[in-house]
């Protein structure tokens, strides 16, 4: 796989050596580092694991214990007597006779647990009845109720945990992130009057989990649903937590800016779930420095064989260089290039063999190149040479201008589209000529044969308006025409008119004329011998065979000539050419 990748390397032989010999000690060395440097990591991971494993299940316990004390302060207003009545009181006067004892006891309870920054209680209609605000956040707008109330639906009384952005009026975003713990207050009695929200700023958690956080720690406090209540550093996106929704203790090695080694543990409760995770790095670094060590001492050793390679291949693989250099000159054209063997090893036979190639590559294109060139002119020649006498032209042009003076205009009108033809004929080969023009002169001689001969022929012409000025060769479709004429039509009694369709069109990036007659057809044998281009046929249909002819000389594949046939319903002739200039073979 190394060679067959090197192959494709624009490289020199010498320098694809070096390469190789140096991404195999590269490799080596590489190697070795690798297993050195995975089981130091291996060892400090696993004993940095189970310290890390005991810290975080101390620092949940912890939080459960700083959880348990907001439960119990909640729990000490709502089974309060006082609470109870006034909350469930219908009467507006005694409402405000009590309001002051509701106050006093939310007020013991805010100095027993000072991390609360607001305190609302609601009765079960929704009404407030206490709203004590001890930081940026002033009440709570109706989509924050509604999200606390769906979540405290089927609790039973228990205290649900929330993370929540509520409006603040102090920060830039017009909102702050808080923890919200809300409960249904239900009396010693289980009678349910109310709803008791507490809202804590995040350092309710920070306090307990700053042995965790540290400089590059990170922490994820989970509720029971595996919703993010805590994160430190801050999360923008929740789905990154890593083991959110895994099992319990599992750990994982996960690469971003640092190595992290993540723990998951569940509180006894069930209620809350505490992922952590310590960065590697500092471990991570002290192995890096041992695999540096191996990998610069791979480098030195690489590159001092490297330069030992290098001399000895520079000497050694001259002969190579010098017959690439001959290579480049003859690709030039400089055909009298030769190479002076002086060794006699492998390197030599490939120079003698070079110079015997240059030997018979200007052979053949002195000699055999030049001489097939000209044989292809010749025959191009002889099968478009044309009739050169111009006194033919002249003396049917003033015969044309007699019959014409004389009103013999039917007969004028066939002297003109002869010498229409013939004009068009005796230009010179090299001359070039558009379809519109061919088609002008195929309408000349079809004139001539409904004059003379088919007078009952029914003639349909159809070109594309982009394909008239594509170039073609001069009377290449003539011959076509001719044996609708002189074959399709010699001997078939027509129910009907005679038809004869000529269509010209472009098909993908192909110049396509289709003619079509409605004649006697085709033999199967002789269709066959016309589209394998049989060189012995009969001069039946010479005129095609030469088509097709001039066609492989001047264009090439996939140009051709086409045909489809059935005995006494008709032929279609289909050329395929470019459509741009007249290409060169």
């Amino acid at each position: 796989m190394l060679t067959a990748l090197f192959q494709t390397l624009s490289l020199k032989v010498n320098k694809k050596l070096i390469l190789t010999f140096s991404l195999i000690m590269i490799a080596t060395s590489s190697a070795s580092g690798a297993m050195i440097y995975r089981s130091n990591q291996t060892l400090f991971q696993e004993e940095i694991k189970n310290q890390f494993f005991k810290t975080n299940e101390q620092t949940l316990a912890r939080i459960s214990q700083s959880i348990s004390e907001v439960e119990r302060t909640s729990q000490s207003i709502v089974f309060q007597p006082t609470v109870v009545s006034i909350l469930t009181l219908s009467s507006p006067t005694e409402k405000v006779k009590e309001m002051h004892q509701l106050y006093e006891v939310v007020s013991q309870a805010k100095l027993d647990t000072p991390n609360i920054r607001a305190m609302f209680i609601y009765n079960l209609s929704g009404e407030s009845y206490y709203n004590a605000n001890y930081g940026a956040i002033s009440e709570l707008t109706d989509e924050v109720r509604k999200q606390i109330d769906e979540e405290l639906r089927d609790t039973n009384g228990a205290m649900v945990w929330l993370r929540m952005n509520l409006d603040s009026t102090v920060d830039p975003e017009g909102y702050r992130t808080m923890i919200v713990a809300a409960r249904t207050m239900k009396s010693p009695y289980q009678q349910t009057y109310g709803t008791l929200v507490l809202v804590l700023d995040e350092g309710f958690f920070s306090a307990v989990t700053s042995e965790l956080e540290g400089e590059n720690g990170r922490v994820y406090l989970l509720d029971r649903k595996d919703r993010l209540l805590y994160t430190h550093p801050r999360l923008a996106n929740e789905g990154d937590i890593p083991l959110q929704h895994g099992e319990e203790s599992e750990t994982i090695r996960t690469t971003e800016a640092r190595n992290y080694l993540f723990v998951k543990k569940s509180a006894p409760s069930g209620q809350f779930k505490l992922v952590s995770g310590l960065s590697l790095n500092e471990m991570d670094k002290r192995n890096a420095d041992v695999f540096k060590m191996i990998a610069l001492s791979g480098i030195a050793t690489t590159v001092l064989a490297a330069l030992l390679l290098f001399i000895a291949s520079a000497r050694m693989l001259r002969p190579l260089k010098e017959l690439v250099s001959s290579m480049r000159k003859v690709r030039a054209g400089q055909m009298d290039t030769r190479i002076v063997v002086e060794s006699k090893d492998e390197l030599a036979f490939l120079g003698e063999t070079f110079n015997t190639m240059i030997e018979h590559i200007h052979t053949l294109v002195n000699v055999v190149m030049i001489k097939r060139l000209r044989e292809k002119e010749a025959e191009l020649r002889t099968l478009q040479a044309q009739l050169n006498p111009h006194f033919l032209y002249n003396i049917l042009n003033e015969i044309y201008w007699k019959l014409y003076l004389q009103n013999v205009k039917d007969t004028a009108g066939i002297i003109k589209s002869l010498s229409t033809i013939l004009q068009y004929s005796l230009k010179p080969i090299e001359f070039p000529s558009t379809l519109e023009e061919e088609l002008a002169h195929i309408k000349s001689y079809i004139a001539i044969q409904m004059e003379l001969f088919h007078p009952d022929l029914e003639l349909e012409l159809e070109a594309e308006e982009q394909v008239l000025t594509c170039d073609i060769q001069r009377l290449i479709l003539q011959p076509t025409i001719e044996n609708v004429f002189v074959h399709a039509f010699s001997r078939k009694v027509h129910p009907d008119r005679k038809r004869l369709a000529i269509r010209a069109y472009r098909e993908g990036e192909t110049l396509r004329i289709d003619i079509t007659d409605n004649g006697k057809g085709i033999e199967p044998e002789m269709l066959h011998r016309l589209r394998m281009i049989v060189t012995d046929s009969t001069s039946e249909h010479l005129g095609v065979l030469n088509v097709k002819r001039r066609i492989e000389l001047v264009h090439g594949a996939p140009y051709d000539l086409r045909f489809e046939s059935r005995i006494d319903v008709g032929t279609t002739v289909s050329y395929i050419l470019p459509m741009g200039k007249e290409e060169t073979a």
